[in-house]
C-alpha cells in the first residue's frame, strides 16, 4: 500500500475535485505495470503531484489493485479509484530528495 499524505476526508475530497474533468496522463494496457509505465508515472507525479491513471479493458489486474501497486512503487497515496481510473497524490520532493510541503499540501493543511 502507498504512503499516506492526507489526514482528512476533506483534503482527499479537495484533491478529487481538482482532478475532475482532467484526462489521464498515464495509461496502463494489457501488459500491466511494466518498467516503462512506472517510469512514466514517476515523471508525471514528480512534475504534477496529482496524476490520474487509466486502466485499459484488456488489463487483467483490477484497477484498485493496480493503483495500490503503482502507489507503492511511487511512494504515493491512492486518493480515489473509480471504475478503471485512479488518482494518485505525492507532494513534490526538493532537489535533494527530501520531502517538503508543496504549495498544494500547505494550502490543504491551512483550511
Amino acid at each position: 500500500m502507498g504512503a499516506r499524505y492526507t489526514d482528512t476526508g476533506k483534503e482527499r475530497r479537495r484533491l478529487r475535485a481538482e482532478m475532475h474533468g482532467v484526462k489521464a496522463v498515464v495509461q496502463v494496457g494489457k501488459a500491466g505495470l511494466e518498467a516503462a509505465v512506472i517510469e512514466s508515472a514517476r515523471q508525471a507525479i514528480e512534475a504534477r503531484e496529482l496524476i490520474k491513471i487509466s486502466v485499459g479493458k484488456s488489463c487483467e489486474v483490477p484497477a484498485r489493485e493496480l493503483a495500490e501497486q503503482l502507489a507503492g512503487a511511487l511512494e504515493a497515496e491512492v486518493i480515489e479509484v473509480k471504475g478503471r481510473s485512479a488518482i494518485l497524490f505525492r507532494p513534490q520532493s526538493s532537489p535533494g530528495g527530501v520531502r517538503r510541503d508543496s504549495p498544494l499540501a500547505s494550502e490543504l493543511r491551512d483550511q
